[in-house]
This record gives structure tokens, C-alpha cells and sequence, in this order.
């Protein structure tokens, strides 16, 4: 084996490296080093996370490898043994057993293959006892809860970071201390089960600011075991190859900021140049590439004011001298598709363009935790008894959307919730009501297999894109709701359609919602947002009268128990519509309309036909109408045509259908 763990190459070259191709990544990471010293360690072990602290010996031990400099030595161990120093790693949840103390486990692991020639006898004698008993910890409490837990919750963070951790400790200590292999035979079997079941598109159930806090740590385990055992995940498992694409498609048009479904603390902390940069390396993706580049030079220090996940990205910079490869050439996004569909978590985007100022419109219904996971979880517990119903991170967000335009956010998620409830998304209540079990965290423990969203059809051809998804059995069971299917529908023109078919065995008033951060003005003719120089239009239709409300919510949530007084708050505005009189079954038909309201306001119109009704919309630079009809009858009549049709779109030009195409 190499002599440092963790470093892939060559020391010298490595280090002639840092003075040419990746000049810029190695001067990041000397001046965040700067900002180490002067620092004051608490002498007792803070009210508070220490995941800051293993990461910043491992920057400053690897800037003393390839600079020489010891005051990076001499601060490296500072921090070293100020960690040394506590009788316990974590605080208030799990001590010494999950994320504060795996940081440091990792941290400490590398920067004790790195600088452990630098210490004297009594100094070695020291880290190592504190790392074998810190590692011992872990690993018990790993086999001691096996079926339940981190220990089994292959698709959360807690699970990566807690062992890759452990393994990193265990590669440092195995030349010394032979017992350590347990720890390492305990991580390598782990992961196999984790890399075999993350999903194949690399979608993320936890959301991109989980993403990019735990999902990093499946890239740096799978270095790590590459690096020191030959083991390449990077060749089978499709999630790795994959998930950079889930977090493009999850990037706001402006992408700085990010679409923030699942437990998301802000509209940041969402970029990993660690990822990127492996990413590209691993797979010449000159997308990942870009991407990482951009952070590095444009994102960076927004990224690191704005976002509340802690340590937050600047630490990252020993991983970007390590895996950056200048080597890979950039290409442009314009090259990608403009939608994507993430079959496993049922996330559908579409965008206008790869401007900054593009329309972005995400669309997500899925099983809890994605198909994949799903299905395994009740394998798992079925066969072996495990419970890895780990779902804390997913929201009640079926038929959900967000969607932003001209770089601001007009439809929006609740972001990190601890008391989860189909009332803070994007949705349709029914008689003001949601989920089975919601208004609490992981609300899924008791669901049955068969209760999930799901999308049932997903068609994407060129100049049309429908998809339609379907979640009635989620709702409270006394409901007796027997579907709810919204169907999102484009056709290449400026807007953007949701059509929502609601049927129950009982009499409702049904609440279509859409949350933003502002309320719109009201019009004759619909509801009229605009932010800065950005602007939509929403235009609502419905078979009977609606009542429309403005309402308002603020979802508040401590991030973390190890520090309670430490809270997330959004603050949505909410545009509803509901149904005066209560009825079994209802249809609404949406239009969004990005771009100035004065555009289409005055040619948008409601459209009525026997036994149903539709919306008709201005073609767009002087072209056909648009016209979009509904039935429940299963037969439109419409300006002499007779079609089998629940939902038809029309072009229409002088009062004559000149296209038309069936949805359903």
C-alpha cells in the first residue's frame, strides 16, 4: 500500500502539480488554511457540532505535505489534540456514535497517516488509543444495532458518514493495530449493500442539501477503498455515474441557488466541488467539469455566507487538490437535454433554456424514499427483520412543483420541516387535510406497501411532454379519496399546464394550493406575481365556482439537537382555491404563464362545452390558440369535432380546430 492513506498519487508529483495544473485548487486550499489560525479550540468539548473539526486537520496536514511549511504542522496539531483531549465526541443525541464523531474519526484518520512521523512516541501512543477507542464505539454500537438505525439505513447520510469514518480510522490504524480489520471487513460489506441499492439515475430522496452533505461521502468511501484496496465502485455502480445529473437538473436556472425538495435548510447549500471535481475525473464528464469550475471561481463565497449546513463548502478544498484533474476539458450545458424524468424518484424537470434567467419547473410523485428503496425497504423486513425505514428527510410533496423564472422563485417548497404535511406543499388538500400520519417527522413508519405516490405516465417528445402522477392512497384513510391524478402538460409554447382530476366516495371541498414568497395581485381574469424584473401569470378553471383565498404559513424547525437554538424559517404565501359547495368529485385546470401578464391577459378565456369546460389561450407570436378541454364524460364536442377524449389540446385558428391530441 501507498504510504498515505487517501492520496491516489505520487507525492512529488502531486506537489509539482500544485505549482502548475492545479495551481488554483492549491491556493485555495493555503489561504482557507490561513483562516484556521487564531481560531480558539474550546479546552472542553463544545455544545455544539464538531464535524468542522476533523476536516480542518486534514486540510492543514495536507498543506504541510505539499508546501513544508510547519506551521501548518504546528496548527495541524492543534486541532489534532484538542480532539484528543475529550472524553467524548458529539453531544445532546447518539454520543460518540454518529456525525460529530465520524467527522472527526475521518479527519483524524488521514491527518494520522499523514503527520504520524512528525509526533514523538507519547504523542502517537496518545492519538492512537483515542482513535481505537472512538473507533471501538462505533463499531459496537454498528453490530449492536443491527436491523434498526444508522446501522442499517443504507440510503441516509447518518449510515455513509458514521462508516466511512470508521474505515478511514481503521486504514490508518490496520499496519498497527491488526484487530482494526473487523472495522474495515464491517464498512467494505456496508457499502456493498449501499452501492447495490441507491438508485441507478442518481436521484436523491433526501434532496440536493442532503445530497450534497451525505451524498459526498459515497464518493469519498468509494476513493478511499479504490485508493487502498483496488476496488473501483466508479466502474459499477450506476448511482455514482449518474447523480451529478440530479443535481444539474436540480439547479435553479441562475445555478447559483437550488430546487429545494425534501428537507432542503436553504436555497444554498447545495454545490460539492469535491463531487464535481470526482465526478469529472472519474467519468471525463466535462459537465461536472464546468460546473465545478464555476462554483470554485463565481459560487464559492456565496455558497459559504448563504448556506446554514455546517462545515459548509469551503473545507472541501483538500478534496479539490486531491481529485481535480485538469485534464478533463469543460462543455457546455447547452449540449443536455432541456427536461429530464428521474424514474426513480418520479422527478420530472423541464427548462426553457440553460439561460440564467430561464423558466425551471420541477414536478415530483413518489413512493417514500424513491421505487427502488421502497420495494427493498419491505425485502429487508420481510427477510431479514430489519426496520431501514430511515425517511426522516422525505416530505409529503406528491404532485408537488416548484417552479422558478427569470431567476426568482414563484412556486416554492417548505424546505426543512420536522413536522411533515402535505399543507406545506404545492398539492391538494382534501376538506383541508393531507397524509396518513403527517404533522410529524418520518410520518411513514406505519404505511403499507401500497401507499405511495407514483407517476403513471411520462411521455416526452419533441414539442410535447406530459406527465401525469397519482397519490390517492396516501391520503387519511376516512377521506375514502379513490384518485387523485395531476397531469403536467407542455407543448413547447410559453406556458405551462397542470390539470388536476380529484374523485372520491364522499362529498369534499377539494384546496388547490401554490406557495410562494409573495402573494400575487389579483385581475379580472387570474393572479398576476412579479418579483424584481420577473413576472407569471396563474390562471385557474374549474366545472364549478371556486373560492380563491390568500393565505400565509411559516414552517419553522431546529436543524440539529446538538444545537437547539439553531432554526430554519420560510415564511409562504399562499394562493388557494376551493369549492364552494362540497362535491365527490373536481377537476382544475391551471395555466402558468411566465413572462409580463399583459401579454396573454387578454386572450385567455374560459372555454365551455357539454358536460365540461376547458381554457383557451393566445398562440405566441400571432400563431394558432391553444386551446385545453376537459370532460369527465370521456366525450369532447368542440367547434364540430366529436372525440373519445377526458383531456384534449387543440390548435385552433379562425374558429377552426387544425390539430388536436389526446391526453387521456
Amino acid at each position: 500500500m501507498k504510504d498515505y492513506i487517501f492520496i491516489d498519487q505520487d507525492l512529488d508529483v502531486l506537489k509539482a502539480e500544485c505549482s502548475g495544473s492545479k495551481s488554483a485548487v492549491y491556493k485555495r486550499l493555503i489561504n482557507h488554511c490561513e483562516s484556521y489560525f487564531g481560531q480558539i479550540l474550546p479546552e472542553e468539548h463544545p455544545a455544539a457540532s464538531t464535524t468542522y473539526m476533523g476536516i480542518a486537520m486534514a486540510n492543514l496536514s495536507l498543506a504541510w505535505l505539499l508546501s513544508g511549511d510547519e506551521k501548518y504542522l504546528t496548527e495541524a496539531r492543534r486541532w489534532l489534540f484538542s480532539c484528543v483531549s475529550y472524553p467524548h465526541w458529539g453531544n445532546a443525541h447518539l454520543v460518540d456514535v454518529d456525525l460529530s464523531a465520524a467527522w472527526i474519526l475521518f479527519g483524524m484518520g488521514i491527518t494520522y497517516s499523514w503527520v504520524k512521523g512528525e509526533l514523538s512516541d507519547a504523542e502517537r501512543a496518545l492519538v492512537k488509543e483515542k482513535m481505537l477507542l472512538q473507533g471501538r464505539r462505533m463499531y459496537d454500537f454498528k453490530i449492536e444495532t443491527e436491523g434498526e438505525g444508522w446501522s442499517t439505513n443504507f440510503w441516509q447520510n447518518h449510515n455513509w458518514i458514521n462508516m466511512t469514518g470508521l474505515a478511514s480510522t481503521a486504514y490508518a490504524l490496520v499496519d498497527e493495530e491488526p484487530s482494526v480489520q473487523d472495522w474495515i471487513a464491517e464498512a467494505k460489506k456496508n457499502f456493498d449493500i449501499v452501492y447495490s441499492v441507491m438508485p441507478e439515475d442518481g436521484s436523491d430522496y433526501e434532496g440536493v442539501v442532503y445530497w450534497r452533505y451525505g451524498a459526498m461521502w459515497l464518493f469519498i468511501y468509494a476513493h478511499l477503498l479504490k485508493e487502498r484496496e483496488g476496488i473501483d465502485y466508479f466502474k459499477t455502480c450506476g448511482f455514482l455515474k449518474n447523480t451529478f445529473s440530479y443535481r444539474l437538473y436540480q439547479a435553479a436556472p441562475n445555478l447559483e441557488e437550488q430546487i429545494n425538495f425534501g428537507d432542503a435548510h436553504d436555497r444554498r447549500s447545495g454545490h460539492s466541488t469535491a463531487i464535481y471535481y470526482k465526478t469529472a475525473a472519474e467519468y471525463r464528464n466535462g459537465h461536472a467539469q464546468k460546473m465545478g469550475n464555476l462554483v470554485r471561481d463565481e459560487f464559492l463565497i456565496s455558497e459559504a455566507e448563504g448556506s446554514k449546513v455546517k462545515p459548509g463548502i469551503l473545507p472541501e478544498c483538500f478534496f479539490e487538490v486531491l481529485f481535480f484533474d485538469s485534464t478533463v476539458e469543460e462543455e457546455e450545458f447547452t449540449t443536455l437535454p432541456l427536461n429530464k424524468y428521474f424514474e426513480d424518484l418520479g422527478l420530472f424537470v423541464i427548462r426553457s433554456s440553460w439561460d440564467r434567467d430561464a423558466t425551471h419547473f420541477s414536478f415530483k410523485c413518489s413512493r417514500p424514499g424513491g421505487r427502488k428503496q421502497w420495494d427493498l425497504l419491505w425485502k429487508f423486513k420481510r427477510e431479514m427483520n430489519y426496520n431501514c425505514f430511515g425517511l426522516s428527510h422525505q416530505h409529503p410533496d406528491n404532485n408537488s412543483f416548484i417552479l422558478n423564472h427569470g431567476g426568482e422563485f414563484f412556486a416554492i417548497d417548505d424546505g426543512y420541516n420536522r413536522n411533515v404535511k402535505a399543507s406545506d406543499h404545492n398539492t391538494v388538500l382534501v376538506d383541508g387535510r393531507g397524509y396518513v400520519d403527517e404533522g410529524r417527522n418520518n410520518i411513514w413508519k406505519n404505511y403499507t406497501p401500497e401507499m405511495y405516490g407514483d407517476v403513471v405516465a411520462c411521455t416526452r417528445e419533441e414539442g410535447f411532454t406530459h406527465v401525469c402522477g397519482e397519490t390517492a392512497s396516501v391520503y387519511q384513510k376516512d377521506l375514502e379519496l379513490q384518485h387523485f391524478f395531476r397531469h403536467f402538460i407542455h407543448t413547447g409554447s410559453s406556458w405551462y399546464f397542470l390539470v388536476d382530476e380529484l374523485k372520491s366516495a364522499l362529498p369534499h371541498k377539494y384546496t388547490w394550493q401554490m406557495y410562494g414568497d409573495i402573494h400575487p395581485e389579483a385581475s379580472s381574469r387570474g393572479y398576476h406575481y412579479r418579483i424584481n424584473s420577473a413576472a407569471l401569470g396563474v390562471y385557474q378553471f374549474s366545472e364549478v365556482p371556486l373560492l380563491p383565498e390568500y393565505t400565509e404559513n411559516t414552517v419553522r424547525a431546529v436543524m440539529t439537537t446538538q444545537e437547539p437554538d439553531k432554526f430554519t424559517e420560510t415564511t409562504m404565501k399562499g394562493l388557494t382555491f376551493t369549492n364552494k359547495e362540497a362535491v365527490p368529485e373536481l377537476s382544475f385546470i391551471t395555466v402558468f404563464a411566465p413572462g409580463d401578464p399583459e401579454r396573454i391577459k387578454e386572450g385567455i378565456r374560459a372555454i365551455e362545452i357539454p358536460g365540461g369546460y376547458g381554457a383557451a389561450l393566445p398562440g405566441d407570436s400571432g400563431g394558432a390558440e391553444e386551446h385545453i378541454l376537459y370532460s369527465r364524460s370521456g366525450n369532447i364536442t368542440y367547434l364540430d369535432k366529436n372525440i373519445n377524449a377526458v383531456l384534449l389540446l387543440c390548435r385552433v385558428r379562425d374558429n377552426q380546430v387544425i390539430s388536436l391530441r389526446k391526453i387521456i
